[in-house]
């Protein structure tokens, strides 16, 4: 993968990473808005490898996972949640 291409994927990571916090915080998660803060800072210092480790590390079904939050948008949690995820491991394959 050239640089260009590679660096379009950082960048579409780290807008979406960060409107999932915004959603996370707007919901009142602040520790799954922690989470995903460090992961869009991981992003922006360049440890690629370290973002896309911490979300895969992050707990997505089962008590206490993200799909166990009740939130207020749910249509707007789940498509930022998305796009989040469809980023990250964009980069996961790059």
């Amino acid at each position: 993968m050239q640089n260009r291409d590679l660096d379009q994927l950082i960048e579409h990571a780290i807008f979406t990473t960060d409107a999932f916090v915004e959603v996370l915080t707007a919901e009142e998660l602040p520790g799954w808005a922690a989470r995903f803060s460090a992961i869009a800072s991981m992003l922006r210092e360049g440890d690629i490898r370290g973002a896309v480790h911490n979300h895969s590390n992050c707990s997505y079904g089962g008590p206490g996972s993200l799909s166990d939050v009740f939130t207020k948008d749910q249509r707007q949690f789940d498509k930022a949640w998305s796009a989040c995820g469809a980023s990250l491991r964009a980069l996961g394959k790059a």
